[in-house]
């Protein structure tokens, strides 16, 4: 399987829409979002590729259970390539002066893991900058952060991220795979999946083993018996 393949699936494009809506939010209104999903999507890929991209003017940071406000601040601003001081209050201050003169969408992925205080945080360097956030989560982070009622009402976009699509994985078939594969092997590697990006990713790799080994040109939709229910 070739390495480092992106393919712009439903949940890519619906990711990419969100940042860019969140980028051009005019003066006033809430510049926060929120895109979950249950884990495999490839939530974090697409974020962590979004943010490489120089033109997206993106940053990304990835949360953490133990995050105290000095670690969390501290990683925050070397991604925005800020020496941190010591000090909670300069920390703050040169994040807010580092986003007043450049704004970035800030990407925070695995916010399900950060601590409400520390969400709070960074609601209010939004409001003082007016900066965009990007949240990403796992299930049932929409209901945590409904709970938390100024942090909830300044998402002003909030997309739940669908299962794989038929289309979605033939596209990444072509693109990933060294052989090629049968249409039916496409929908039952799906089915197998549940629609799910990682596990279907495994499935693929050891479906074109298996046909490597065989010396088969493509993957068979018979190889899935020993893979699936092996």
């Amino acid at each position: 399987m070739r390495n480092n393949v992106f393919i712009k699936t439903g949940n890519v494009k619906e990711f990419f829409s969100v940042a860019e809506k969140l980028k051009r939010v005019e003066a006033g209104v809430p510049g926060m979002g929120l895109v979950h999903g249950v884990k495999g999507l490839g939530k974090t890929t697409v974020a962590i590729h979004y943010a490489s991209q120089k033109n997206n003017q993106a940053v990304y940071v990835r949360g953490k259970r133990d995050w105290s406000y000095g670690w969390m601040m501290e990683e925050m601003l070397i991604e925005l390539e800020v020496t941190p001081r010591r000090g909670e209050k300069a920390k703050f201050d040169d994040m807010v002066s580092a986003l007043v003169e450049k704004p970035r969408l800030i990407i925070v992925d695995e916010s399900n893991m950060i601590k409400g205080s520390l969400l709070e945080t960074l609601r209010s360097i939004h409001d003082m900058t007016h900066n965009p956030f990007l949240f990403i989560g796992h299930e049932g982070i929409r209901d945590s952060l409904l709970r938390m009622g100024p942090f909830y009402d300044r998402l002003l976009y909030k997309s739940e991220l669908k299962p794989l699509s038929q289309t979605d994985l033939v596209d990444f078939c072509a693109e990933a795979l060294e052989v090629g594969i049968e249409e039916k092997a496409v929908s039952a590697v799906l089915k197998a999946a549940g629609g799910n990006f990682r596990k279907s990713v495994v499935i693929l790799k050891e479906l074109e083993n298996k046909a490597k080994a065989l010396a088969r040109p493509a993957i068979e939709t018979s190889f899935l018996s020993g893979v699936v229910n092996g």
